[in-house]
């Protein structure tokens, strides 16, 4: 990143409530590095533009950050696909326990690399489908994966009991139309609490962003 790039991203971060350290801004501009590299012959991210990288990914990834930085539990990151919202997540609070999984390899294989070059040893990627996951999380990430009642019925078998969601979403008019879907569905849980809360991503102020938390009983 250059330092245009990198004051964008710093103050994306300070506007997110996010301490900013040097360590993390280098490790951000190696994961962006990355991300462009792998992309040309990867479709990762529907763009390589730096600057639409950080606002639209790496920042929107971050909008959770106030959900799971003092987060104690085990957290899945489903689709983890180019490492979003799971790589940003880490390196913001890189005490979190995050797994990232994902089915394709050559994601796959982009994930652990980048891994690898973060540090972050304790971040386990999965190869595989989310319904051949032994291991049941607190917390389950879900951001561009599918609809709330897809996203309900993948999880259903990696959740333990209280455990919660947190899809990344964008209008509320299609979030409560995946709501009416979802109680109409098989997945549909009586015990289950939905809340909807709107977040600001820095930059991003036009467009209508929200964060679904499902929990369960």
């Amino acid at each position: 990143m250059n330092r245009h790039q990198e004051s964008l991203l710093r103050d994306g971060l300070v506007r997110l409530g996010i301490d900013c350290t040097q360590m993390m801004l280098d490790r951000f501009s190696l994961f962006v590095g990355e991300l462009v590299l792998w992309n040309r012959h990867t479709n990762l991210v529907g763009t390589s533009d730096i600057e639409g990288i950080i606002t639209r990914h790496i920042l929107d990834s971050l909008s959770a950050y106030c959900l799971l930085k003092n987060q104690n539990g085990s957290i899945l990151d489903i689709g983890a696909g180019a490492g979003l919202p799971s790589i940003p997540l880490k390196i913001a609070a890189p005490s979190l326990s995050i797994t990232a999984c994902e089915r394709r390899r050559r994601r796959a294989v982009f994930l652990r690399n980048v891994v690898t070059l973060l540090g972050f040893n304790d971040m386990p990627v999965e190869e595989r489908d989310v319904r051949e996951i032994k291991e049941r999380f607190d917390v389950v990430l879900a951001r561009g994966v599918g609809e709330l009642a897809w996203i309900v019925e993948l999880t259903r078998t990696v959740l333990k009991e209280c455990a919660m969601i947190i899809a990344f979403k964008g209008k509320i008019t299609e979030i409560e139309r995946e709501m009416e879907r979802l109680k109409e569905s098989s997945a549909a849980d009586k015990g289950m609490h939905i809340d909807i809360q709107r977040v600001k991503v820095p930059y991003l102020d036009k467009e209508e962003r929200n964060i679904v938390i499902i929990k369960t009983k």
